[in-house]
């Protein structure tokens, strides 16, 4: 089984720390590992921050601190190099985490050719600025149109899968992270992102994310999104979006099972 969502930026970038993921994979029959980080915890990513930094006092707060801890990208690409020549019980790659905005793909094209990752996966996390997934920024789906939002949503992936800059779509179902659900029948939309994935040879996570991360009763893609995805055969990959050794692996089998359904 593969986890190909797990993020290192809590702990020492150091043998010791990978190791505990990999205990924790082995406890979970975990054979696969995909290693990231979010670009927001590197100097280099700035740009990728303008609009959402400038949206509201909160949202600009929060970047600054994230900008004052930020270190430099060489710092963990020099930390892969050094995990390349080690030997470990699973396979594991690494690769970045990319919070998508339109407007922002010259800058990404910089990060990408800064070194080889073994994968990019595209997220969106914010909508025209506004970081809908903020624990300290919670929102009520009374308070706006969610077909609207959606819709929105939507679009906002298919613009960046068909960037043509990524490797995979991270965590396609976020915008749900407080209780608002799809409202509505997106059967076209899911087809359309399930074709351009398709036609750009990306990948789809399966996440438990927000199941681990916010309680979320719903595990992974709604029904009809990952019935789009497979009646295009678009290739999709379980993730726990897991940020401590502790969650690595948590609910994959589980994913793995609606996958076989």
């Amino acid at each position: 089984m593969v986890d190909a969502h797990v993020h290192l930026e809590k702990g020492k970038y150091c043998v010791e720390w990978i190791q505990e993921f990999i205990r924790y994979a082995l406890m979970r029959d975990i054979d696969e590992i995909y290693f990231l980080e979010h670009t927001h915890i590197f100097k280099e990513c700035q740009s990728l921050y303008d609009e959402m930094s400038h949206y509201n006092a909160y949202q600009n707060q929060w970047y600054r601190k994230k900008l004052e801890a930020a270190r430099p990208l060489k710092e963990y690409t020099d930390f892969i190099e050094n995990m390349k020549k080690e030997q470990f019980p699973i396979r594991i790659k690494f690769g970045l985490e990319v919070c998508y905005s339109p407007g922002h793909e010259e800058d990404i094209k910089r990060i990408k050719g800064t070194y080889p990752f073994d994968f990019l996966v595209g997220s969106i996390h914010f909508i025209d600025g506004w970081a809908f997934s903020h624990m300290k920024q919670p929102w009520k789906k009374e308070d706006y149109d969610l077909n609207s939002l959606y819709q929105r949503y939507y679009n906002l992936m298919r613009t960046l899968v068909k960037s043509k800059l990524f490797t995979g779509l991270a965590h396609p179902n976020s915008l749900q992270c407080f209780g608002a659900y799809p409202v509505n029948n997106y059967d076209i939309e899911y087809n359309e992102l399930a074709a351009a994935l398709k036609e750009n040879h990306m990948y789809i996570e399966e996440s438990s994310g927000l199941a681990i991360n916010y309680c979320d009763s719903r595990l992974g893609m709604n029904k009809e999104m990952l019935k789009a995805m497979q009646k295009n055969n678009v290739r999709i990959l379980t993730a726990s979006d897991a940020h401590v050794p502790q969650n690595v692996g948590r609910l994959i089998r589980e994913m793995e099972e609606l996958l076989a359904d």
